[in-house]
């Protein structure tokens, strides 16, 4: 086979795992881990069940994969210091309406050993280290901790358990009392 014919398959092959990915991410984030088979993602990915496997090694590979933040994530997490914790919490309000699926697909598949220590490693990795590097004190690293566990408090609450009272409220009030509270944590101000 020459570079001519190699490219085109390369190119389907990576269209098909584009496919299998988007489909996935989608059913996961509605349908959750244990409801969601990989004939079900394969038959909306448009594949035979043994491409998915192929692609991913398994359902709990595929899960994994798709269950990234989006890299706006990142950003907010990046922004200045004295500006992530209303970031933080007008990104989490933006996504407030369905956009927060891969985050409860994640909570609720985290009674599976690999997922529960994705998500953990994830959290520190992600998001703890970086954020305790830029912060000032002896307690950065409580600090960020804290930080994060707050984050995903407000996220439990408007996509795993949810609080109707919080779905109603405007998201820029949330924004206003739960960012401040944020800075309050990675300042360490009173």
């Amino acid at each position: 086979m020459d570079d001519k014919e190699a490219r085109p398959r390369a190119d389907r092959s990576a269209k098909v795992k584009d496919a299998i990915r988007a489909a996935a991410t989608a059913m996961f984030a509605e349908e959750g881990y244990h409801a969601t088979g990989v004939r079900d993602i394969a038959r909306t990915a448009g594949v035979d069940p043994a491409i998915v496997i192929r692609h991913f090694g398994s359902k709990e590979g595929l899960f994994l994969e798709t269950m990234s933040l989006p890299p706006v994530w990142r950003e907010a997490f990046d922004g200045p210091v004295d500006q992530v914790g209303y970031a933080i919490t007008r990104l989490i309000m933006s996504g407030r309406e369905g956009g927060l699926g891969p985050y409860a697909a994640l909570i609720r598949a985290s009674d599976r050993p690999e997922v529960a220590e994705k998500l953990r490693r994830a959290l520190i990795e992600d998001f703890v280290v970086p954020l305790a590097a830029r912060l000032d004190g002896e307690d950065a690293a409580l600090r960020a901790h804290l930080f994060t566990a707050q984050v995903q408090g407000l996220m439990d609450v408007l996509a795993v358990r949810p609080d109707q009272f919080l779905l109603d409220t405007p998201a820029d009030v949330i924004v206003q009392w739960y960012g401040a509270a944020l800075q309050r944590t990675l300042t360490g101000a009173p």
